[in-house]
């Protein structure tokens, strides 16, 4: 294991119960527990496959006469100058 550097981490009391109870069942410390479980939610942490993402399919799937949607769409959608 790497060398491991000190911080401090607040929790609400019924987490912090449960989190003991959970360190004394398993024999280990809250701070493994919480060390693997921010692994495991780093590791989950992956780039966006946009390809995959059903909106990607929308790009491009319109067209309008009015060039400047993106900059005037409150205009537009709601009447707003």
């Amino acid at each position: 294991m790497p060398p491991l550097k000190r911080t401090q981490m607040y929790f609400p009391n019924d987490m912090l119960s449960k989190l003991k109870r959970k360190a004394n069942e398993e024999n280990t410390t809250i701070a493994d527990i919480v060390r693997k479980a921010v692994s495991e939610s780093l590791k989950k942490k992956r780039r966006r496959d946009w390809e995959k993402d059903p909106l990607w399919n929308m790009i491009g799937a319109s067209s309008s006469k009015d060039k400047d949607l993106s900059i005037n769409h409150d205009k537009y959608l709601y009447g707003k100058k």
